[in-house]
Parts: structure tokens; sequence; C-alpha cells
């Protein structure tokens, strides 16, 4: 069943009917039973999927088009947006991959019996596998950090928006990264959900979430910084094989992704993108089985796991930050070696990761040369070399990692012994 809400841009239209973007245009100017853009701009317009694949059916112009792009086309084309959607799919393959006979029996019926079903069958499995998750309607349910409630909404409750790449506002607490979506917000997903299904039974579900993901990576480069696998291979080998390991601003998920795994491991992330924060979640708990806390919030000004003492601290965090809280954060106690200069927030982003660890604690970030050589942080430098909490700095080749013209640095740390 195709969701008619669902739309595709005229690239999408090219791909379907394996064709180039100007065969489209043609066919717009020449067909006046074309289909009318429903959405989208002037420039860039968008179109109804299925009154799209009618008129190339009828025309005879629809190639054979793969599962994967079909199921690719319906996400981009999703009506709450593709973050939504990817979040959405990405709950229905971590319930395929634990509890695949639960997702046989709640899909079998209607779509609205599905959608009605899913969010406690979704219930069983994040709760457990994400410690912290919320559920909407469901009251009494911890913060991460055990500190601040989580706001609940009635079951009955019109569906919230879509959540949005906007980072959350600094001074907000921190939230859990990820709601269990309630039947009204998963009912124009399930088609989606059917054909990635489909995709999970050809592929896997791991596969098939990294696929759907890397493909919005891929179609949205400049809203993402990505650390290559390569890249954090390495750091996560220089942290060892740690137990618990905290990312503070963790992106898409590479870093923890990369670490070893082990029985009693526990991860923990945070970062300001609530989509980033949903989706490294779901991310993970696809690709282990330890416990994963995750928390949507600017770990600097709001920071989810205030008593942490962790094995390890894996960090790529954003570079050059005038505003990362200098003014409101003056005499955070996290500042052990120097209160960092506006300029300097690499070397806050530092204090904050050593402050995370146990004694003995090891921690990698990924920084700009220019943080190990700027006049305005040599005194909390000197004070790091000093007290043995810098324990090298690994200078990388250009083309490491974005900016891919600069050749960053590798700092690692350790906390001394309180």
């Amino acid at each position: 069943m195709q969701d008619d809400a669902t739309e595709v841009t005229a690239a999408g239209i090219a791909r379907l009917a394996g064709v180039g973007r100007a065969a489209v245009s043609n066919w717009r100017r020449r067909h006046a039973d074309f289909p009318r853009p429903v959405g989208g701009s002037e420039t860039s317009p968008a179109f109804a999927l299925a009154e799209v694949e009618e008129w190339l059916r009828r025309h005879r112009k629809l190639a054979e088009v793969p599962l994967k792009e079909r199921v690719w086309q319906q996400l981009a084309g999703h009506p709450d947006g593709p973050v939504t959607a990817l979040v959405h799919a990405g709950c229905a393959l971590l319930l395929i991959h634990d509890r695949p006979p639960v997702w046989l029996d709640i899909s079998s019926g209607t779509d609205e019996r599905l959608a009605a079903l899913l969010p406690d069958a979704l219930d069983e499995v994040l709760t457990p596998r994400m410690p912290g998750t919320a559920r909407p309607g469901r009251t009494d349910r911890s913060h991460v950090n055990g500190q601040h409630p989580v706001n609940t909404r009635p079951s009955t409750s019109p569906a919230p928006p879509a959540p949005r790449a906007t980072p959350a506002t600094p001074t907000a607490p921190a939230t859990p990264a990820l709601d269990i979506p309630t039947a009204p917000r998963l009912l124009p997903s399930v088609p989606l959900l059917r054909g990635v299904a489909e995709l999970a039974a050809e592929r896997g579900a791991r596969p098939t979430f990294e696929f759907l993901l890397g493909r919005h990576l891929d179609a949205n480069p400049r809203q993402f910084t990505l650390t290559p696998p390569d890249l954090a291979g390495l750091m996560a080998a220089l942290a060892g094989t740690p137990a618990t390991v905290l990312d503070p601003a963790c992106g898409t998920g590479a870093l923890l992704r990369a670490v070893a795994d082990r029985p009693d491991r526990r991860l923990l992330v945070q970062d300001s993108s609530p989509e980033l924060a949903a989706l490294t979640a779901l991310r993970l708990a696809l690709h282990t089985r330890a416990p994963v806390h995750a928390a949507a919030g600017d770990t600097l000004r709001a920071d989810a796991y205030p008593e942490l003492r962790a094995d390890a601290v894996l960090c790529h965090p954003p570079f050059n930050e005038r505003n990362w809280g200098h003014d409101e954060l003056a005499y955070d106690p996290r500042w052990e070696y120097g209160f960092p200069a506006r300029t300097e927030s690499e070397l806050a982003w530092v204090q904050h990761a050593l402050a995370r660890l146990r004694d003995g604690g090891i921690a990698v970030l990924l920084m700009p040369p220019a943080v190990a050589s700027r006049r305005s942080g040599r005194r909390i430098r000197a004070d790091l070399l000093r007290r043995g909490a810098l324990r090298a700095v690994v200078a990388l080749p250009a083309g490491a990692a974005p900016p891919y013209s600069v050749p960053l640095h590798l700092w690692v740390l350790r906390r001394p012994d309180r």
C-alpha cells in the first residue's frame, strides 16, 4: 500500500524511471497529464509519489525499481519529514531485530491495527535497551540523569510536531533522546515500515538502517559533521576496552559504534541536536546488546550525566564555538585546569571530558591544530601537562576528517587520581 502523502522530487522520479533529470523535465513540458506539483518550491517541485507511479505505468516508463530505492523514496518524501520517518523506521527495525515474531503478529492486519499495537511492542523493546526512553502518557519516569522529570503527554493528545534539525535551546535541561511514538504519529509511516520490514528480510535489520541513515546523511551533507570510520576506529583503539564509554557530542554515533564489544559494556551519548541523539541511540542499539543511554541537550550547559565517572570518553566536539556558555559557566567545577577563554571552546570540551572520567580513565578527542598553540589557552595547556592529564597529541595527515584541508590532532588524556 502506497501512502498518498508521500512526495518525490524530479531527481527521485528520474531514479524510479531509470532516466536522467532532463528526461523528467521533457515529460513535464510535453505531457499535459503529467502530475502537478504538490509541494516543494518553484525550482525544486515535489510530486505525489502515487500519482507519479501511476503516470509512469500508464506511459510504460516505470523501470523495475529495486526495493531499497522504493523504500528510500518513501522515507525521503514522508509527510512529516525524513528524520521522523528514519526514527520510526529505526524503531521498527529494532523490534524486527530483537523480536521478529512480535513484528510478524502485529503487522499481519490492517495499517490501523499495526499503528495501534506498535507503541506497546516498541515499549517492551526500547525501555530495557535504552533506559530513560519516554513513553507519551506514562508518568513518573525519571530523566536520564535522575534530576529532571520528563514532560509527558496524554496518549490521546494530538501528534506533536516532527523533530527538526535545530539544536535544543542552550539553557534547557537535557531530555531523553527518544520518545516512543504514539499511534497517530505512526499511522502515516505504516506503508514505509512495511517496506522497511521487507527490505530487512532481504538485507537484515542493521544493514537496512545503515543504508537508510547513510542515504539521509549523503542527501544533507552540509547539516552534519561526520567522523570517518577509520578515524573512529583509531580513537576507539586508543581508549582500550572500557566498560563505560561516553560520547558527549555524539553526532551520528560513529565513535561509540567503533568501540570494542564486551559483555558489561555501557554506552552513554548526548548531542545538542535531538534528531542526532535519537538516530544515534537507535543505531547503537542495532549494533550492540549493551544498554544505550541517550540524551538531547547542550552538553556544556545542560550535562545529562553530572555524576558519571566513565572508563573512557570519546569526542569529536564542535570546533571554534564562540557561544559555548562562557558567560554562564564561569564558576563551573569542571574547570579544574583553568577557565577557558571565549575563543577556547575546545579546552572546555577537554575539561568536560576529564570531569566525566574515573581516576585513570582515558579520553580521546579530535581537535583542530590551533588548540595546541593558541596563546589564549597556554595556561590551561601548561596545567594539563604539569598534572599529567595530557598524555599525547597525535598529528593526523590532512584529509583524515572534515575539514579535509586541515591536519587535525588527536588529544589523548588520562584523569589523574583525585
